[in-house]
């Protein structure tokens, strides 16, 4: 499972992510939310997670963005655009994304 689908699944069920700058933890809430399956790929992930939402609180803290995914989210969060755009070919559909 890739880290941003990862962060979807975990958004989707409630649960909040949060961490510390100075050590490599994370925290997570509610701690009853996230099954066995979950809890393994956020354990996979955890140093990917954890420098996603560093960057993140930097962005909010600063007002700059980051990274070329903070873009994204961003133009998604603002246009309303969806994840994927394309049909099953890969290409951009009919309304151009």
């Amino acid at each position: 499972m890739q880290v941003s689908e990862l962060l979807c699944r975990i958004a989707e069920r409630g649960v909040s992510l949060r961490c510390g700058w100075a050590e490599d933890r994370l925290h997570y809430a509610p701690k009853d939310a996230l099954g066995p399956e979950l809890l393994a790929e956020l354990r996979r992930h955890k140093l990917e997670v954890i420098e996603v939402l560093r960057e993140d609180e930097k962005m909010r803290r600063t007002g700059i963005i980051q990274s070329e995914r903070q873009v994204f989210d961003l133009a998604r969060e603002v246009f309303g655009l969806e994840e994927d755009r394309s049909d099953d070919t890969g290409t951009p559909d009919a309304a151009g994304y």
